[in-house]
């Protein structure tokens, strides 16, 4: 029986976090994230409907301190992205892990997700 990968997570060197619940992704940043760029100044949000591959950049994010590309950790549709953060940015460097999520993903297979399952084990 193949493993439906992890319920969480972070990816990309711990700059993004991913929490999955049944075939929806929520992707956003990591303080790491939030305090490498800087305060967000602006968020450049795809399409909803949008198709992804696997490790695609779905969400470009404009910093004080430098611009950061957010890939998506899994293939997927965008089902939602957060109107509030694209009305107001800095929502992500206030709250990068409640209300300053990103994008929603449905996703076509969770197995994607596998690689992220262990990898605070991984030096």
């Amino acid at each position: 029986m193949a493993k439906a990968g992890p319920k969480s997570g972070e990816f990309n060197e711990g700059k993004f976090w991913f929490y999955r619940k049944n075939s929806v992704l929520t992707v956003g940043l990591t303080s790491l994230a939030t305090d490498e760029i800087g305060q967000v100044e602006s968020i450049e949000f795809p399409d909803e409907g949008g198709d992804f591959v696997k490790g695609d950049v779905v969400v470009t994010i404009e910093g004080s301190s430098g611009r950061l590309e957010v890939t998506t950790p899994a293939s997927g549709i965008i089902h939602e992205i957060n109107e509030q953060a694209k009305a107001e940015p800095d929502i992500v460097s206030e709250d990068p892990l409640e209300e300053g999520w990103l994008v929603k993903l449905e996703i076509q297979d969770a197995s994607d997700l596998q690689e992220f399952a262990n990898e605070d084990e991984e030096e």
